[in-house]
């Protein structure tokens, strides 16, 4: 298993387009084979700033799910909608 959690800290003017971008994310995401959880969070703190949180069964289907087209439209404009470029950390299951 591989968790991703993946943080945007989005400029104000971009939210509702940044929101339409990752929505549409997690719809299609959610239904691919291999994700066991895909969702959005906001911070509570900060209304601008979320995180994406993802598991996955493997790095196998992490990597396709890298070539689908909702991943490549995302990935195409996300950052135009940041203050910053998305903070990607991956972390693997340690076994028991």
């Amino acid at each position: 298993m591989i968790t991703l959690n993946v943080f945007f800290k989005v400029k104000p003017e971009n939210k509702q387009e940044f929101l339409a971008v990752l929505n549409n994310m997690v719809v299609e995401t959610n239904k691919e084979e291999g994700c066991h959880f895909y969702q959005l969070w906001n911070n509570e703190n900060n209304k601008n700033h979320y995180a994406l949180i993802e598991l996955w069964s493997g790095k196998d289907v992490l990597s396709e799910h890298q070539k689908t087209p909702h991943w490549i439209a995302f990935n195409d404009v996300v950052n135009t909608f940041l203050t910053e470029p998305y903070d990607e950390h991956h972390f693997s299951e340690i076994a028991r």
